[in-house]
């Protein structure tokens, strides 16, 4: 299993988000590090995510060591190239195409590409690929991932979006298939608190640990 598969599901979570300041994105990661956090997924959702996103790669390895960080709202070829450039430890789509997999099999970057039907996983699966985000999961609901696991042997889901950062909530995720639950504003918002922010993921990560 690869490192990157490995830490999401020990994690069990993967936090995503994304702020124009890089010092309210590099304070947000330093509180969910403090917090035991260890694979974060930063968004390509504004103008300044690729400049954010390379500042803080640069800086992860000495002031976050062991971390792995990645990217998401991946869309196409050219953002795919500019983030792998950057260094992602890997890179989330919202959506899947052959295109986007073949690319990222070729660049040997660790792709995990967001999926809706059966149809879009069987590209991943038919790929060789291992882990697909289910998104938007909540539009979808706890019992899909049941319902397709069996057609897809060795494959690993993660759904994200409408997921609430509680325990009780994740764990009916995990239950009902995922590795892990991928988790955006329902843990941060949009006026982080740092203190808080670290208080309240690593209660989550030992209630999860813990029961």
């Amino acid at each position: 299993m690869s490192e990157v598969l490995q830490k999401i599901k020990d994690q069990k979570v993967v936090p995503l988000f994304y702020n124009e300041s890089f010092e309210v994105s590099k304070n947000t990661i330093q509180a969910l590090y403090e917090a035991g956090i260890r694979v974060i997924e930063y968004t390509n959702r504004g103008h300044q995510a690729l400049e954010n996103f390379t500042r803080l790669k640069e800086i992860s390895h000495t002031e976050f060591p062991g971390l792995l960080l990645g990217i998401g709202t991946v869309k196409n070829i050219q953002e795919m190239d500019d983030y792998a450039h950057a260094k992602a430890d890997f890179i989330i789509t919202p959506v899947i195409s052959e295109d986007l997999v073949k690319h990222a099999l070729e660049k040997n970057i660790f792709l995990i590409p967001g999926c809706f039907t059966p149809s879009d996983i069987n590209i991943a699966y038919q790929n060789g690929l291992t882990l697909v985000k289910i998104f938007p999961a909540d539009a979808l609901g706890k019992n899909y991932i049941k319902s397709i696991q069996p057609v897809f042997p060795g494959m690993s889901f993660m759904p994200t979006g409408g997921i609430h950062a509680e325990s009780e909530d994740i764990r009916e995720w995990l239950n009902g298939g995922a590795m892990a639950a991928g988790l955006g504003s329902s843990l941060i918002g949009k006026d982080v608190n740092e203190e808080e922010l670290t208080l309240k993921t690593k209660n989550l990560l030992q209630q999860l640990n813990h029961n």
